[in-house]
């Protein structure tokens, strides 16, 4: 039988989004891409900014976005796509479905269900709840597009 104090067990609060966004750009790898948030084709867009940061080393990714407005989830969600190809592609790669919650700034771990390599470009869809296999394109919330390496 063990008598006397016990040792208190310690418990890690997880990072939040911000925080592992923050050690993603701290890290200096060479195979981090960063891009810029712009305006898309809807009235939606016309306040977005923000980056979105992507790791191909370690298939992780951050979107840091502000003045995207918040969604009904009930009726539309947003949903990140993946673009390889400089000519975007028909086919990108799902990169997630998520929502918009408050105003102000948001900090999106980015989902991507393939491996994603030297990402060209991204894009947010406005979708259906739950997202789509091949997005119409016809409700761009916003696109960034990776500035090639000088």
């Amino acid at each position: 039988m063990v008598t006397g104090p016990q040792p208190t067990p310690t418990v890690e609060t997880p990072l939040t989004p911000a925080a592992l966004r923050a050690q993603l750009l701290a890290s200096g790898e060479a195979t981090l891409v960063k891009a810029e948030w712009g305006k898309g084709n809807v009235a939606a867009s016309e306040n977005i900014s923000g980056d979105v940061v992507w790791s191909d080393d370690k298939q992780v990714g951050y979107m840091r976005l502000r003045g995207l407005p918040v969604n009904d989830k009930s009726k539309e969600q947003y949903q990140l796509w993946i673009f390889e190809d400089g000519k975007l592609e028909p086919h990108p790669k799902d990169g997630g479905v998520f929502d918009v919650n408050a105003e102000g700034e948001v900090i999106i771990p980015i989902d991507a269900k393939l491996a994603t390599n030297q990402p060209k470009a991204f894009a947010i869809t406005i979708e259906k709840p739950g997202g789509v296999v091949v997005s119409d394109r016809k409700r761009i919330a916003g696109l960034a597009v990776v500035k090639p390496s000088a």
